[in-house]
């Protein structure tokens, strides 16, 4: 007797069911990740704020992937971003105060997980692995976009620019120093542009 191949089953309710569950274990992650720090907060705790079963949280992702989607859901919009596109917009020439304006904007709207990423990578491998790949991407990105804009690139320029632009000096500046956003983003735009003029070589 000849067993009939079973039909995959695709529901766009279940699909879509299954994307509003991550997102939520996602969102829920990242929250009691900046509320409690990495340490502090375990798969079970996720579970029981996300209300749902610790088998739903672990299918989501393992704990340092739960603290990187949450990063790009909070810089980005998108617990899935790879790069700046979501935030600044496609590869190439663009007006560099409105591309700083919207990064600045994300650096803000993660600094409380990105605090809870930089206090895990200092005690977790996986983590601080995980940070280290980020900040790799990060500076062939930015070269990428100098490029793609016209722009001489080189890494140490790109280097620069991301420190500039990173969550340390707008924590620093506005956490520590009292600076506003908005003189955040009017001075990270001056010292960007300032950058673009030097030789920094090849």
């Amino acid at each position: 007797m000849t067993i009939p191949e079973r039909r995959r089953y695709d529901s766009p309710v279940r699909e879509a069911r299954a994307r509003r569950t991550r997102a939520q274990v996602i969102a829920t992650a990242g929250r009691l990740f900046a509320e409690r720090g990495y340490a502090g907060t375990s798969m079970r705790q996720i579970a029981a704020a996300a209300g749902v079963s610790l088998e739903t949280v672990t299918q989501t992702g393992r704990k340092p992937e739960l603290l990187l989607a949450a990063f790009r859901d909070g810089f980005a919009g998108d617990p899935d971003a790879v790069n700046l596109d979501a935030l600044a917009g496609p590869a190439g020439p663009a007006d560099l105060p409105a591309v700083v304006s919207r990064v600045a904007s994300g650096v803000r709207g993660s600094l409380p997980i990105w605090r809870a990423f930089t206090t895990a990578a200092a005690a977790d491998p996986a983590v601080a692995a995980v940070r280290a790949e980020l900040a790799l991407a990060r500076r062939a990105e930015i070269v990428e976009r100098l490029e793609a804009a016209g722009m001489a690139a080189s890494d140490r320029l790109a280097d620069a620019i991301g420190l500039i632009a990173s969550h340390e000096a707008y924590d620093h500046l506005t956490g520590v120093c009292g600076w506003g956003h908005e003189e955040y983003v009017t001075w990270a735009a001056a010292a960007i542009n300032a950058q673009l003029t030097l030789d920094w070589g090849s």
